[in-house]
């Protein structure tokens, strides 16, 4: 064959070889691996999702709505569909506020779905379909919001971004409160958006619960107003207050300052959200005489009427006690209470003893837990009676060697004045169904009965005098019967033994 034959014929063979390669790779496709890339579309059109419930609706008594949940817009990303992730990156970090490099890392991913960022708002959310790019897209998600704020914060706690329940309430009834979840099948074209009327359901989602606190949301705010004026006229790291029905258990008001904003709970600290009433402990001071006293009353060691002298100083093995002012004198022990006097008190529960004291402690339930329905509660810190020194009768009978939290001693004080009966606290009123009817109703719970009847209504007695004439006198308020005791614990030292002399 002459060399003119063969530039004429080599070209004919190479494009004759090229179809040849073309119609073999496309029978390879189409017929060899036709299942292989069949299976990998529909991967990659179709998609399942979890379809996240609503949270139930958290009321206070009076069904005042505290916590609900609003839209928000979660946005996600196909990475294999984002042609120009670099530039998407410089688009999207100045809206979302976070790094760019953080954007850039997801959209770089090797995985089918990532998400970019979740609860946006409505107007963010807008701003990002301006850029009409492919590869991203929205799914509406509800996001909780708190209506009043801090309002008790420390009750209703918070949850994170899935909506699961973190603290709180939105914790300790997050079973009742997140629903079930659904499934969603969906399919998305080429560009990776959702092509409409393609949805279907697997699973239908179920609404959570809503529940009904004992909380006046009324008395809340008036109480948390006062604790804020108070931590701003005295150099107190945190005040609280607890308010409680001595007749049924339930909780009407919970407040710790300082608090936070449990719709941006992650820019506060640890302190600001920890509910101290129910999980930190503290000595209970001179308020624990009362604990005392109804010990020593019902015990039959004395009545209101016996006589104590309270001497300026009551010496035990190698401490010396005295009282906040000198008294001197001989009083009966009703008035031992009403003027809080240490060495009167600790007289009284000499004769007591120490088993009968430990006894009557744990009776009022200040060594376990109150079993209210609030997570992390702590319990009471106290040594068994058999490994007491010579000083800690004296010292755990006005109130300093035990540590107990502030919702315990409310729980005892509150058996003292209702005919002895230890209530068991609660914090939720009722649940509702999706319908908002009632399928669950609390109820008062008697623990157990402390002290009698009889040494409940001596002690209601004892506990007026303190307001009317004794230490308490500045709670008085015209035309109402109050009953309290006054308390001022001093603080323990940190490096050594004993309590600072002059707090």
């Amino acid at each position: 064959m002459n060399k003119r034959k063969i530039h004429i014929v080599l070209p004919f063979l190479f494009i004759f070889l090229a179809f040849g390669l073309i119609e073999f790779r496309l029978y390879q496709l189409q017929i060899v691996q036709h299942q292989q890339f069949s299976e990998k579309a529909k991967k990659e059109q179709v998609r399942v999702i979890d379809i996240f419930p609503e949270r139930g609706i958290i009321y206070d008594r009076n069904m005042e709505p505290l916590a609900m949940n609003i839209s928000s817009y979660s946005l996600y990303a196909r990475p294999g569909k984002i042609s120009q992730p670099q530039i998407l990156a410089e688009k999207l970090f100045p809206i979302l506020k976070t790094d760019k490099s953080f954007i850039l890392k997801k959209l770089k991913n090797d995985r089918v779905f990532v998400w970019l960022a979740r609860k946006l708002s409505l107007e963010e959310k807008r701003k990002i379909e301006e850029f009409k790019i492919s590869g991203i897209g929205f799914m509406e998600e509800k996001k909780r919001f708190y209506l009043q704020r801090e309002l008790a914060s420390h009750i209703l706690g918070f949850v994170g971004i899935d909506n699961q329940g973190l603290s709180g309430i939105e914790y300790y009834y997050e079973d009742k409160l997140k629903g079930e979840k659904g499934r969603l099948l969906l399919k998305e074209d080429a560009l990776g958006y959702k092509i409409p009327f393609t949805e279907v359901v697997l699973k239908e989602m179920i609404p959570g619960k809503s529940i009904v606190l004992t909380i006046n949301s009324t008395v809340q705010s008036i109480v948390e107003q006062e604790l804020s004026l108070a931590l701003e006229q005295t150099s107190a790291v945190s005040v609280e207050a607890l308010f409680m029905n001595p007749q049924t258990g339930e909780i009407i008001a919970l407040a710790n300052k300082p608090d936070y904003d449990p719709n941006n709970y992650s820019q506060c600290s640890p302190y600001d959200v920890r509910n101290r009433i129910v999980q930190s402990l503290y000595e209970p001071g001179s308020t624990f005489k009362v604990i005392t006293a109804s010990a020593i009353l019902d015990d039959g060691v004395m009545d209101m009427e016996s006589k104590i002298y309270c001497s300026e100083f009551l010496r035990i093995a190698d401490h010396t006690f005295s009282d906040w002012k000198r008294f001197e004198k001989e009083m009966s022990f009703a008035q031992v209470i009403h003027n809080s006097s240490d060495t009167g008190t600790i007289k009284a529960a000499l004769k007591m003893g120490k088993k009968t004291l430990y006894h009557y402690i744990t009776l009022f339930g200040l060594t376990r837990q109150t079993g209210i329905d609030l997570p992390g509660e702590a319990r009471g810190i106290l040594r068994p009676a058999s490994k007491w020194s010579a000083t800690d009768l004296p010292c755990i009978s006005i109130g300093q060697g035990i540590a107990i939290t502030p919702l315990q001693i409310v729980v005892a004080l509150c058996s003292v004045v209702n005919e002895g009966k230890l209530l068991k606290p609660y914090i939720v009123k009722s649940i509702l169904d999706l319908e908002g009817k009632s399928i669950w109703q609390s109820h008062p719970v008697v623990v157990r009965k402390v002290i009698a009847p009889s040494i409940s209504e001596k002690m209601r007695k004892i506990l007026g005098g303190v307001v009317s004439e004794g230490t308490g006198k500045k709670s008085q308020i015209e035309g109402y019967s109050i009953g309290g005791k006054t308390g001022t614990a001093q603080i323990p030292l940190l490096k050594e033994r004993g309590y600072s002399p002059d707090r």
